[in-house]
């Protein structure tokens, strides 16, 4: 009885263990394959060129140097196809891009994103999109309160204007009555 037991104790064990080693070794291929496949630029993965997220990675890193003028230059003599629609906002991502230049590719960003392949989507979406949107505001922001705090000190140099005149006029009045006090007193005399 004790080895019938033994038996199929044993019997149980290797065939969990296969089946636990099959199901082990399924989930790491596909796992492998989802790893090796590469992650196409495009939703539309027939534009072989420039489909590979390395490349614009790579082209990115490589601008991110690059002097404004320079990188505006480089703007100018793209197209409207796609890839360089691409281009052109990862050239107007660099900290001296201007505040139209900053938002003309904000335009462009909501352009190709229907073009994108999802996880490509949400990369732009997540780490340029988003912040560029978030340093447009702030500038914005503060170019309307630098615009108050100008109206405000020209506000403030037109009261102390009219404060002066309002001194003067009071010195005056001040002038008239010492005058009429002085020729009152030299009536009574």
């Amino acid at each position: 009885m004790k080895s019938k037991l033994l038996v199929v104790f044993s019997s149980l064990i290797v065939f969990t263990s296969c089946e636990l080693l099959q199901s082990f070794k399924t989930s790491k291929t596909s796992h492998e394959v989802l790893k090796s496949e590469p992650a196409c630029v495009w939703n539309n993965a027939s534009q072989e060129n420039f489909c590979e997220i390395e490349y614009w990675l790579r082209f990115w890193y490589k601008i991110e140097g690059i002097a404004w003028l320079e990188r505006k230059k480089q703007i100018d003599t793209l197209s409207e196809q796609d890839n360089d629609v691409l281009k052109k906002i990862l050239l107007s991502q660099g900290k001296s891009t201007p505040y139209q230049d900053r938002l003309r590719a904000q335009g462009w960003v909501e352009s190709i994103l229907p073009k994108l392949s999802q996880h490509m989507r949400r990369f732009i979406l997540i780490a340029l999109y988003h912040p560029s949107q978030d340093l447009l505001e702030r500038e914005s922001a503060l170019v309307t309160l630098s615009k108050i705090n100008t109206q405000q000190s020209f506000k403030i140099k037109d009261q102390q204007i009219l404060l002066k005149k309002q001194q003067s006029q009071i010195d005056q009045l001040l002038n008239i009555e010492t005058s009429i006090i002085q020729g009152i007193e030299k009536d009574k005399q």
